[in-house]
């Protein structure tokens, strides 16, 4: 045993090393909790386990420690007796003292809330503190002293009173160090983790101030690439993480991630199979930082360049922590200057990175070459136009970045052969024509300008093969396909009142225990076929809007209703272009889907609604999904969301006299959090409480036991809910399990308890099982009920079909009360 300060401290020291394993497992008395951060971790213990503030040291949440011996080689057991004697030295505790500092200014620099200047006051408090205990523990060492002279005893208080003042005076200040923010960022930049922004020339141009003429140079901030995947590759736990899920499907026929696509394959082939090749998707955006309702708001907007690396699973690319910055700058300098500069600086270092690599010494495979390709580039439709070069115009012809069409074309053709497709050949035609008539047409064929990013070997703007589903559908083709088909069902044929419809959905959210954020707003009113809704919703709030539409109206709505039969199609669509996994047999389903959802518009709404660009672009989503593999892998829901980060740090620093590279060491020390706390991995399973109880006071003991080979006097650990990532499994929750082999049919089952067992680390979901009775197409969910008698079984968490929990909704509009389960999207 050892006091809790001390495990506190020595804890934290190998957390800054990055030997701490995820997640953290508490062990204390045979606890099974678990945790992402040491914060919670310490929380947890100091509550639960902290008995006259001693706790046991378990050397299982330290990694790499074979020998059970710590940094200065002191055995487990002999440093405890070290501890409970007493015997620590004065710069070991030091050394603590300056650990738990360490840990405090790393977690305020990684918060997007707090602001620099304050890190300084914060230490200049804690020193202040200090150093009244100090001067107290002087007082009262001179008066223990003065009262032993006064004993008779023979003690030289001059004496003693300058080696005590001596010996504490180093703990005065224990953060003098850190007391400054050039001290600040001096220690921090010197982390073999973190990867400093570096400024680059944009160009130069000449500004007027007070009638004098000067030159200026614009700069962006650039973020290494290189330099970002050496400090992520020399994480153990995020090289394994890529090893691990980089290879393709063994199925020849499926396409769950861009590693069984076309594109990777053929990169594949054309690799030396020696090197570990890392391959990366780019995005662009353009974000506001301040009050856009304010005067010159346009001034200090930014364009954003982040990166994902498509080695890693679609899933775990969706957090913070894995979508990485490349570059920053003011969209006024983009304007002026063009993407000429940040392109061919990306050009330049992914060239060098495909071409030679890098090398690092890996603990598996030792000293190993990494090389880096640009495997495609999303943005929303506008800025993929700008950055590929093309024209940033959709009400002309040749708006597609994969095709020749027109808008002419457009309004009546919705097959993919029907089209020109562009090709490497006719866009080098395209580019020479427009280089040969510098003062001629502003475009020839929609190309605007040659992009630079051409010159990276294996990557054609014309085989980019990528569009963002989130920008085309969610906030394009599903507001405009649901405004018009609720005015015919409110305004035309009224079968329900839009007071009605509002009442609904907010008695379906009130009950729903999943996409609970996803709640959209009221409605003010139903706009005429082609308006939009009103008030405008997010893509999730669409998105859930849609999926559950049909349970919330199903019961007002014949069953013969075109436009409620329209409505279904269209929510069977957006549930096979979000779908996580293909077959090549379904991407030709697809294909005629698209088609036929096309003639529905247009056919339904003729005259009153003319087809929008978006709608076009579904026309390429099958042969996207061959050659780029599942189209929810290059939303750009992901990159919006990272956005949030760098909006609430310009709100928070209010200091915009270089906003970008404000932004950018701000996310880069957030990148040096990440990467020690392990904020990348997915795959982590946390528990916040969990209780011990026999295994023979639970329902189902005998499965139990048969389960996990216990006695039914054993102990078990349950919780009510765990999390594994970001996503929540809570008792209550409803998931699919299996699909019924015979009949097709999904099986479904609610989630009663997380066990583990006492001896094992692994936790399990043991589930009640549904029957499912059939699909309701009018309601576009499976009608399931419980099987009586109650049917229980135990899952680990891969043994879920999907990972995300589904919607079980009770409706008791119909006559009789009936159990509705909605899919988020098509699964196989």
């Amino acid at each position: 045993m050892t006091n809790f300060a001390t495990f506190r401290s020595h804890i934290n020291s190998h957390a800054w090393e990055c030997e701490l394993p995820r997640p953290i497992r508490c062990l204390q008395d045979n606890c099974k909790s678990t945790f992402e951060q040491t914060y919670n971790f310490f929380r947890h213990v100091s509550s639960y386990h902290c008995h006259s503030n001693d706790v046991q040291f378990n050397s299982a949440n330290v990694a790499n420690v074979s020998s059970e011996t710590f940094d200065n080689g002191v055995e487990v057991s002999e440093w405890q007796s070290q501890s409970d004697q007493c015997s620590i030295s004065v710069s070991e505790c030091q050394r603590h003292v300056e650990t738990e500092g360490i840990t405090l200014v790393a977690a305020l620099r990684a918060n997007s809330a707090v602001p620099y200047c304050v890190i300084p006051q914060v230490i200049k408090s804690f020193n202040d503190v200090s150093s009244s205990i100090v001067t107290a523990c002087k007082i009262h060492a001179v008066n223990c002293l003065s009262a032993l002279n006064a004993g008779g005893a023979s003690v030289d208080e001059k004496a003693f009173s300058e080696q005590l003042n001596t010996s504490v005076s180093k703990f005065e200040e224990p953060f003098g160090f850190l007391a400054s923010r050039h001290k600040l960022d001096s220690f921090f930049s010197n982390h073999p983790s973190f990867v400093p922004p570096e400024s680059v020339c944009f160009g130069l141009r000449f500004e007027t101030k007070c009638a004098k003429t000067k030159p200026v140079y614009d700069t962006f901030q650039y973020v290494s690439i290189e330099k970002t995947m050496k400090s992520l590759l020399g994480n153990e736990h995020f090289y394994n993480s890529v090893l691990t899920c980089q290879s393709p499907s063994n199925d020849l026929d499926v396409i769950a991630h861009y590693s069984d696509a076309q594109q990777a394959k053929r990169k594949r082939t054309s690799s030396d199979g020696r090197s570990l090749q890392i391959g990366l998707q780019i995005f662009y955006d353009g974000m506001g930082t301040t009050n856009p309702l304010r005067g010159q708001s346009s001034t200090c907007n930014v364009g954003v360049f982040y990166y994902v690396i498509k080695n890693l699973p679609d899933s775990w690319n969706t957090c913070y922590a894995n979508v990485h910055l490349l570059a920053l700058c003011y969209e006024c300098d983009l304007k002026y200057h063009g993407f000429g500069a940040v392109l061919d600086k990306v050009t330049e270092e992914i060239c060098k990175l495909s071409a030679v690599g890098f090398q690092m010494e890996f603990p598996v495979t030792g000293k190993q070459t990494v090389k880096v390709n640009l495997c495609q580039v999303t943005c929303d439709n506008l800025a993929l136009n700008a950055v590929l070069g093309f024209i940033e115009s959709f009400s002309g012809d040749y708006f597609c970045t994969m095709c020749y069409a027109t808008r002419e074309d457009s309004q009546t053709k919705f097959r993919e052969e029907c089209f020109h497709l562009r090709t490497p050949f006719e866009y080098s035609e395209d580019v020479t024509l427009l280089s040969k008539a510098p003062n001629g047409p502003l475009h020839i064929r929609g190309v605007k300008r040659p992009c630079e990013l051409n010159n990276i070997p294996g990557y054609h703007v014309t085989e980019n093969f990528s569009n963002d589903i989130m920008h085309t559908l969610l906030e394009g083709v599903v507001p405009l396909e649901i405004g018009c088909v609720l005015h015919y069902l409110v305004t035309v044929k009224q079968l329900f009142s839009l007071n009605t419809l509002n009442e609904r959905v907010s008695q379906f959210w009130g009950v729903a225990n999943v996409d609970r954020q996803k709640k959209p707003p009221q409605l003010n009113k139903i706009p005429p076929p082609g308006g939009s809704l009103s008030p405008s919703m997010k893509a999730t709030q669409c998105w859930g809007l849609l999926k559950y539409l049909p349970l919330i109206i199903g019961d007002m709505v014949p069953p013969d209703d075109e436009h409620y039969v329209f409505l279904l199609h269209l929510s069977d669509l957006v549930d096979l272009v979000f779908a996580p996994r293909f077959t090549v047999g379904m991407v030709a389903y697809m294909k005629e889907f698209i088609d036929d959802h096309l003639q529905m518009f247009t056919g339904l709404f003729a005259g009153q609604v003319s087809l929008k660009p978006k709608h076009h672009f579904l026309i390429h989503l099958p042969t996207i999904v061959l050659k780029s593999g599942p189209l929810i892998g290059m939303s750009c829901l992901r990159y919006e969301l990272k956005n949030s980060f760098f909006k609430r740090c310009c709100h928070v620093a209010c200091n915009f006299t270089n906003i970008c590279k404000t932004l950018a060491y701000r996310h880069q020390q957030f990148a040096l959090f990440s990467c020690l706390s392990g904020m990348h991995q997915r795959n982590i399973v946390t528990v916040r409480m969990s209780s011990c109880v026999p295994v023979f006071t639970l329902p189902f003991c005998i499965m139990l036991c048969d389960t996990f080979g216990i006695a039914a006097t054993d102990d078990v650990y349950i919780t009510h809910s765990l999390f594994r990532g970001s996503v929540q499994y809570k008792q209550g929750h409803h998931f699919l399990i299996a699909f019924c082999v015979d009949e097709h049919i999904p099986v479904f089952a609610r989630l009663e308890y997380c066990v583990s067992t006492a001896t094992g680390s692994e936790w399990y979901l043991l589930v009640q099982k549904y029957k499912t009775l059939g699909y309701m197409s009018h309601f576009h969910s499976y009608v399931v009920k419980l099987i009586e008698p109650a049917e229980y079984q135990i899952l680990s968490l891969s043994d879920l079909v999907d990972f995300r929990p589904v919607c079980c909704y009770l409706n008791s509009h119909l006559s009789t009360n009936t159990h509705f389960i909605r899919l988020h999207y098509h699964l196989w």
